[in-house]
């Protein structure tokens, strides 16, 4: 698709973000990804799921996959196991997929001329099957009455503690969220691929573990932004999410993190004594609904403490959620440039 605001602006926009107010209906370049404006006023991002898109206006849309955030997943396979390729676009067998959405007898297009949701039939036109209903085929139901709790990994990746993590997660249906560095994705993007597609979230520990309070305005943004593209690059997926190294912060920090910077409530210190009974001890001890558990997905300990934490946290009532789950169903709107250290 041969879209405006291509390769060109996309480089220039890892370095900074572009303001909205620049953009009417359209793709809009913004922190190293893609979104899609439907209407300037209040930026109402498509999210969940896939929508047919016609970004320059000749009558040929495709279908595109966007998360609950609005970001445009691509060179990737979605939630739902589709392939989309290096522009984003659905691909079956190689091919793009198009729809006419201009010109006589064409279906009807969205609210603003160009945007539908995925049809749900041939006559309209083809899309991915169980793709109807946008965002149906990758939703889990989250109880919000129940407790539940976001087990997060820092690091990584890290092939054999965390595959043996995916593992035990995979066992019992549990879902966590790897907060990963970015210089250490190309090298596993089979462990970051599989994270993906097994439903876990990525979040994003910056390109390469730099205590950022230590470090310049630019420095920072360059930690952030370098993090974004290495882990895009191995997954597919745009990290929404940051987690400080150290949790370390200072007010530049805050100024030039534009994302929700995720801490904790339990700190498990795997890192320090490298003891799997004793991880096990002070999640047990000290565990709550809300509470973010902090663990780190470089030791064989921690693999060991978590196959014995996930089926006992479950055995407790206790969902085990992503972050980005815990605070949509806490009803927790996560904020660029705010600080979460649970959902209490």
């Amino acid at each position: 698709m041969k879209r405006f605001l291509m390769a060109a602006v996309l480089t220039a926009a890892i370095a900074c973000s572009l303001p909205l107010e620049a953009y009417a209906s359209g793709w809009v370049a913004q922190d190293g990804g893609w979104r899609y404006i439907t209407d300037d006023s209040n930026a109402p991002w498509l999210t969940n799921g896939w929508y047919w898109l016609d970004g320059n206006q000749d009558g040929v849309s495709e279908c595109y996959y966007f998360n609950e955030y609005g970001w445009m997943m691509f060179d990737a396979t979605t939630p739902d196991q589709y392939t989309v390729n290096a522009d984003g676009a659905w691909v079956v067998d190689g091919k793009v997929q198009t729809r006419v959405t201009g010109g006589p007898g064409a279906p009807a297009a969205g609210a603003n001329g160009t945007v539908s949701p995925a049809p749900p039939d041939a006559a309209a036109g083809p899309a991915p099957p169980d793709a109807a209903v946008a965002g149906a085929a990758v939703s889990r139901v989250i109880d919000p009455t129940k407790p539940m709790v976001a087990l997060t990994f820092d690091d990584g990746p890290q092939t054999t503690a965390g595959n043996r993590i995916l593992d035990t997660l995979s066992l019992y249906g549990a879902k966590a969220t790897f907060f990963v560095v970015g210089e250490r994705c190309a090298s596993r993007a089979a462990e970051m691929q599989r994270m993906v597609l097994e439903g876990h979230e990525v979040g994003n520990h910056t390109y390469e573990h730099k205590y950022l309070q230590k470090l310049s305005a630019e420095q920072i943004q360059y930690q952030i932004n370098r993090g974004i593209v290495a882990i895009a690059e191995s997954c597919g997926v745009w990290p929404m999410l940051v987690r400080l190294p150290g949790g370390n912060k200072n007010s530049t920090v805050l100024a030039n993190v534009n994302y929700p910077m995720i801490q904790w409530s339990i700190d498990t210190r795997d890192w320090d004594h490298k003891n799997a009974q004793r991880t096990i001890n002070e999640v047990l001890t000290k565990v709550q609904d809300g509470d973010i558990i902090l663990m780190h997905e470089l030791y064989d300990a921690t693999a060991t403490a978590v196959e014995v934490l996930v089926p006992e946290l479950i055995a407790r009532g206790y969902q085990l959620v992503t972050v980005s789950e815990m605070a949509q169903a806490k009803g927790v709107q996560l904020l660029p440039g705010q600080l979460y250290y649970s959902f209490h």
